[in-house]
């Protein structure tokens, strides 16, 4: 029987980078910039879905056993 197990080679590890670690300004600025994104992935559904499709949607949730 074979072994199944897959075995990590020490090629594949994960290391942590040798620079230097981000600032917090930098940290700051990406959260900023992920924030940014959320609030515009936000709006764009708001703008797809109209009061019409979200009703539809609500409406169309199947319950129990239908």
């Amino acid at each position: 029987m074979g072994d199944r197990e897959r075995r990590i080679d020490p090629s594949e590890e994960v290391r942590a980078s040798a620079g230097t670690p981000p600032a917090g300004d930098s940290l700051d600025g990406v959260r900023q910039t992920g924030e940014h994104m959320l609030a515009a992935a936000d709006a764009a559904i708001r703008r797809t879905l109209s009061g019409d499709s979200e009703g539809f949607v609500r409406a169309s949730r199947q319950e129990g056993g239908q």
